[in-house]
């Protein structure tokens, strides 16, 4: 386990990186933490960090980002109940008036793409029924770089036939970067759930987007879809 003020520290980079997409500095640090220590120790601890596998230096930067390690321990220890505001928990909820597989799985595809801002998927246990979000996902800045674009889209034409090996296990699937047992998913982050429909037809949805991708929220939005569904069984 970190100590707390690592885990502070650790924290406090991981959400101004999320934010930024840009590595964070130890000084950048000292105008957002409201702690009693000097640049000195932030930067000790920040290379701490890094010693220990949360945090690395892209090439020459003087900042850093976080690693695969760093998001796990963010998503397990750090991650706080965020709620969706009103609109996005009433967008949600209309998704479950669909009355056939076909229109609920196309406009919650939608939908969830705009909340989430990630690549969307929608199937049933046995297909993928639709794909939504890489206009989304291009917005954001990872993707300026056209070798990412073409990357992420080989990434998008393999998803429809690896799926199924994806979300054979119940439950929710956090695969951070290099947990994923897919080769070509492992520069992203992917959520996996599973949804019940009011009218008794099941199927999974999967989130892929950016590993700085907003845990808070993303985490916060399947657990509502789950509450929904649990609520009508």
């Amino acid at each position: 386990m970190l100590k707390d003020r690592q885990q502070i520290i650790l924290e406090a980079v991981i959400r101004e990186y999320i934010q930024t997409a840009r590595p964070i500095s130890s000084a950048e640090l000292m105008e957002d933490l409201d702690l009693d220590i000097s640049p000195a120790t932030v930067r000790s601890e920040m290379l701490k960090l890094d010693e220990l596998g949360y945090l690395e230096q892209p090439h020459t930067s003087a900042g850093r980002v976080p690693t695969d390690r760093g998001y796990r321990f963010f998503v397990d220890h750090s991650v706080g109940e965020v709620l969706l505001n009103r609109s996005e928990r009433d967008r949600i909820k209309e998704l479950f008036l669909n009355d056939t597989i076909e229109d609920f799985a196309r406009e919650c595809s939608r939908t969830i793409a705009d909340i989430t801002r990630t690549f969307t998927s929608i199937g049933t246990d046995d297909d993928v029924l639709t794909d939504r979000g890489f206009t989304e996902i291009l917005d954001e800045p990872e993707f300026q770089d056209i070798n990412h674009v073409k990357q992420f889209g080989k990434l998008m034409d393999m998803l429809d036939e690896d799926m199924q090996s994806l979300v054979e296990v119940e439950g929710e699937r956090i695969l951070i970067g290099g947990e994923n047992p897919m080769k070509e998913a492992r520069p992203y982050t992917m959520m996996i759930t599973h949804w019940t429909h009011p009218k008794g037809f099941k199927g999974f949805l999967a989130l892929v987007g950016p590993r700085r991708m907003d845990y808070q929220k993303n985490i916060s939005l399947i657990r509502y879809i789950n509450s929904l569904y649990e609520s009508d069984e």
